[in-house]
């Protein structure tokens, strides 16, 4: 049988030949090569970019850096040392005027102490006085005193003797809170 085609014989060749030359795999390749070619460029554009901005910048530091002052620095930091101690001790200032009221406060009138020995630990205020009295009865409510403020911790009597002209003798060791010392402690006026 005779094979009857309406297309021309230079169209068709030609059609082949472009097929021949650009099949899907031919253009898929040449598309994945061109794609890459072009990423490959863009790539080394951002490097040549970047390289600039490196170039801005480390003349920004040298320039920076013939700025510096070493001596300015150095006192800024002194000065950055000073008022961090500073701070440190205004937050952690300590009152003892409001522990030697409270002291006031506490005492009965019918005790002396003389002299007195205050320490200060981590939580707590230690104070250590030799006192006096008329009678066993004023010591035992003095120290009754004592123990039931809320800011004492404990108390501690170490020696009792009589004396023919003081009357009772006695070394007293009361241990406060540290907190009678600071600002937020405010006396039962």
């Amino acid at each position: 049988m005779v094979d009857i085609n309406l297309i021309p014989r230079e169209y068709r060749e030609r059609k082949r030949g472009i097929k021949a030359v650009f099949s899907k795999a031919t253009i898929i390749i040449l598309a994945v090569v061109i794609f890459s070619l072009l990423f490959y460029g863009g790539l080394l554009f951002y490097k040549n970019n970047l390289v600039k901005n490196l170039k801005v910048i480390t003349n920004e530091i040298y320039v920076l850096e013939q700025k510096r002052d070493p001596k300015t620095e150095k006192a800024m930091v002194e000065l950055e040392k000073r008022i961090q101690l500073l701070k440190t001790l205004f937050e952690n200032h300590i009152y003892w005027s409001k522990l030697l009221d409270k002291l006031q406060e506490l005492t009965i009138p019918q005790v002396y102490f003389t002299g007195a020995n205050l320490t200060l630990a981590q939580d707590t205020v230690t104070f250590v006085t030799d006192g006096g009295t008329s009678s066993y009865t004023n010591l035992a409510r003095q120290i009754l005193t004592f123990q039931e403020d809320a800011l004492v911790n404990k108390v501690q009597i170490s020696s009792i003797g009589l004396d023919e002209k003081l009357g009772i003798k006695f070394g007293i060791t009361v241990n406060f809170f540290k907190k009678a010392l600071l600002e937020e402690f405010e006396t039962n006026d």
